[in-house]
């Protein structure tokens, strides 16, 4: 009988923790929304390279759901801080607005986001997130960072947009 309490005991255990992480799972929390209106989300249709010519251009495909994305997005937002006359604009793939917010919230990042529907992943050729698309204050790529990247790595990309 022993070893009937055992495993039922590792059951509930084991259903508990799932209940716990599940729980947890999607929620942006009360916080992060109160703050929704400081991100400008834009539609793909709103979103064009022309009406950021003249400076540096950064264009970010992520997802607040991606493990890589979350691992760059401190040095991302870095970056960001340290580069106030560069232009960031953010791609949000397969995400909600809520989990967006969260997401920039948590990582202290202001730019534009675009809520994509899958256009600009196939107009700009992404092939998976994070991507991040360097563009010369002339509207030409100039560089593309493929995976979650480093600050120095987002440095050495913009110095090829400037």
């Amino acid at each position: 009988m022993p070893t009937h309490r055992l495993r039922l005991a590792i059951i509930v255990i084991a259903a508990a923790l799932v209940i716990a992480a599940l729980a947890g799972c999607g929620s942006s929390g009360g916080s992060a929304d109160s703050a929704a209106t400081d991100i400008q989300f834009l539609t793909p249709s709103e979103f064009t390279v022309a009406d950021y010519a003249g400076k540096p251009l950064v264009v970010n495909f992520f997802g607040s759901w991606c493990g890589p994305c979350n691992s760059e997005a401190p040095d991302l937002a870095a970056f960001a801080q340290a580069n106030p006359d560069v232009q960031f604009v953010g791609i949000a793939v397969n995400d909600t607005e809520s989990d967006v917010t969260a997401f920039m919230n948590k990582y202290g990042l202001s730019n534009p986001v675009v809520m994509d529907d899958d256009s600009l992943g196939a107009e700009y050729g992404v092939t998976g997130v994070p991507e991040t698309i360097f563009i010369d204050g002339a509207g030409q790529e100039v560089d593309r960072l493929i995976g979650a990247s480093s600050l120095d790595q987002f440095g050495q990309s913009l110095a090829k947009a400037q």
